[in-house]
């Protein structure tokens, strides 16, 4: 076969695979909603450990389980501003609908490192589910330490 043919033919093969994934590709997205619950400070475990926690993760306006929200939790845990493996402190959240009146609470422990030996370069992170149900819902980040309280509030699907 010579090359000008194989050149097309690969062309026109390169054309159709990416036509089939474009086309597949939003039947299979997930529909989300992008949310950020804001950065706290805090006291950690830990000789000298302090840092921040702070939380993004979705909701799901047509999802399988409805009014979840699913969390990652990350922290940057230092010592003297120098990110430290040996940090840890486990964040809590705490949620209430404002339409139901439920409530409830969540919490991960953020430390050791990451299990990585690149702790420097990433915070440390953590996931959280929580069903709160649908409705506008109050979020606050709580620590097991002294910390200055964060709070938001969004809706949930």
């Amino acid at each position: 076969m010579p090359f000008k043919q194989l050149g097309k033919l690969s062309a026109v093969a390169v054309v159709a695979i990416a036509a089939l994934i474009g086309a597949s590709a939003p039947a299979s997205a997930s529909n989300y909603v992008g949310v950020n619950l804001p950065m706290t400070s805090t006291g950690a475990d830990g000789i000298g450990c302090a840092g921040d926690v702070w939380a993004t993760g979705n909701v799901y306006p047509d999802g399988d389980v409805p009014g979840t929200v699913d969390l990652q939790l990350k922290g940057w845990l230092k010592v003297f501003g120098t990110p430290a493996p040996w940090c840890s402190v486990t964040a809590i959240v705490d949620w209430r609908n404002l339409d139901t009146g439920a409530s409830g609470s969540g919490s991960v422990f953020l430390g050791g490192g990451n299990g990585t030996p690149f702790f420097w370069i990433a915070p440390q992170n953590g996931n959280l589910r929580l069903v709160t149900g649908r409705g506008q819902v109050a979020f606050t980040i709580n620590t097991n330490f002294p910390h200055t309280p964060s709070e938001t509030t969004f809706t949930v699907y």
